[in-house]
């Protein structure tokens, strides 16, 4: 079974479309740890025991 062309088309762009739509935030991330200059993975964290000194 052939697939018309205008189908075959339309397929194809909102293959496009959904990848964009799906890498978006993604992007905007790194986007914005780029201009901000922050680096959240590179924070050190504090234990729960470490905040209550006896």
């Amino acid at each position: 079974m052939k697939i018309e062309e205008s189908v075959k088309k339309r397929i194809i762009r909102n293959i496009f479309l959904s990848l964009f739509i799906y890498a978006l935030p993604i992007l905007l991330m790194f986007f914005t740890f780029y201009f901000t200059g922050q680096r959240p993975w590179l924070k050190k964290t504090t234990k729960v025991g470490q905040l209550i000194k006896p």
